[in-house]
């Protein structure tokens, strides 16, 4: 009976259970402006310091550069700036990113907003498929990040 009672009280808790899941991008909206639209992909298994330099050498694949804005508490600011961005039609662009430890801290969360031309921010709710085309560009960062070879 107890054996029963243990399984039984498994098979109901384990559903709630919060797996991460490496290659997922979550999008939502930001708290102060409702039409702006942010970017997190959480990046498990990589220290802070390699994920920033490889960032930067990310962006530079897309003619930008980035820049130091801040860093206090385990997170830490930059802003890329003239990046050219495919999936927005090749507009240059202003990327806000914050890189923070993540919940479990064994990983790093990377948030991602972006700056359009005109001043205003990218809002997913006015072109859905260059949402799906951000988050698979974020992807492809990621995967980036694993498939690094070290050499000894």
């Amino acid at each position: 009976m107890k054996t029963f009672l243990i399984g039984a009280i498994m098979l109901i808790c384990m559903p709630m259970v919060n797996a991460q899941n490496p290659y997922e991008i979550t999008e939502q909206n930001m708290p102060y402006n409702k039409m702006a639209t942010s970017f997190t992909a959480n990046i498990i298994g990589q220290n802070e310091s390699n994920v920033y330099y490889q960032w930067q050498k990310f962006i530079e694949a897309h003619k930008g550069k980035t820049y130091l804005v801040s860093a206090n508490e385990g997170n830490v600011e930059f802003e890329s700036v003239h990046v050219r961005l495919p999936m927005l039609g090749n507009k240059i662009v202003v990327l806000h990113t914050r890189f923070a430890p993540n919940y479990s801290e064994n990983g790093v969360l990377l948030t991602l907003w972006i700056e359009l031309p005109d001043g205003s921010y990218y809002s997913s709710k006015t072109d859905e498929d260059s949402a799906q085309k951000i988050k698979d560009w974020l992807l492809k960062y990621d995967q980036q990040l694993t498939s690094i070879e070290f050499r000894y």
